[in-house]
């Protein structure tokens, strides 16, 4: 398994992203002062490698319905 260093900008990046998941890379990238083409090209990285993932949760506050997230 190949090994990642994150450095300051990747941190932000995950940071901006678990503020605002639909954020896009254009607005993240103008906040961490780098370009959007950056942004995207960490975020790629980072997924590729495993060390973020995407997920999806439907809100179910809308429907009257439980909503429960289990991660082992």
């Amino acid at each position: 398994m190949e090994s990642v260093m994150l450095d300051q900008v990747d941190l932000q990046l995950v940071h901006a992203l678990h503020l605002d998941g639909r954020a896009p890379f254009s607005r993240i990238a103008e906040v961490l002062g780098v370009s959007d083409r950056t942004a995207a090209r960490r975020f790629a990285r980072l997924r590729a490698t495993g060390l973020a993932r995407v997920t999806a949760v439907i809100d179910g506050r809308g429907t009257g319905r439980a909503e429960w997230l289990l991660r082992l």
